[in-house]
């Protein structure tokens, strides 16, 4: 593993190398980050909230804004932040999760292509940006929150608040298949109505239990 901590100048300095526009960049935190150079694995959780252990904290136990991936990144489980004060993270390549949580304050940009198996995003005071697709079998966006860039393709079964439109999710192309979320999520994270309970899916994907039905993909 090839890491260390990197300043705010280096970290641009690699931005713009990776083509990364400024336009995405700007609006990061300022100050330094823990730099990984080369495709990363992260093995079960991948917390961002402060305060709580993060993977590579052993390694630099003082971190200060985020993360920077300077290559692909995958989470055999799920990247998440339910709380404010939550670190940025950049991967200047593709991302591959089980699941994207996020309700509180994320800053997340992915340079390529971002997969998941379930992607649920609430709250306002965020920052997402991905350069490539962002495909996932469920994307549940609520209380106003929606990627704020998509370059590619946003895929999927999208559930979205009745006034939230589809072109409201920042995405150059959208293919919603508009499959019910029962056909697809196992019973224990959808409430009495079959909707996707936030919390409830939270807590099964931290658990690493699945949360697709058997056969889905």
């Amino acid at each position: 593993m090839i890491m260390r901590c990197a300043t705010w100048d280096e970290a641009t300095g690699l931005f713009a190398e990776r083509g990364l526009p400024e336009s995405v960049w700007e609006n990061l935190y300022e100050g330094e980050y823990v730099l990984h150079s080369g495709n990363a694995t992260v093995t079960g959780n991948f917390p961002l909230n402060s305060g709580e252990e993060h993977p590579w904290d052993a390694e630099h136990a003082e971190w200060d804004i985020g993360y920077v991936v300077d290559g692909d990144l995958t989470v055999t489980g799920s990247l998440y932040d339910v709380d404010d004060g939550a670190a940025a993270l950049v991967v200047l390549g593709d991302l591959k999760v089980v699941g994207l949580h996020t309700t509180c304050d994320p800053k997340i940009v992915v340079a390529g292509n971002t997969t998941a198996e379930v992607v649920f995003g609430r709250y306002t005071d965020k920052y997402l940006s991905f350069g490539g697709d962002l495909r996932a079998v469920v994307q549940r966006w609520v209380d106003e929150c929606a990627p704020d860039f998509v370059g590619g393709t946003l895929a999927g079964s999208l559930f979205l608040p009745d006034y939230l439109k589809e072109s409201d999710l920042g995405a150059a192309h959208v293919e919603n298949s508009g499959v019910p979320a029962a056909d697809l999520l196992v019973p224990e994270v959808l409430d009495a109505s079959g909707a996707v309970d936030g919390e409830a899916l939270h807590v099964r994907l931290v658990a690493g239990r699945p949360v697709l039905l058997d056969g889905v993909r």
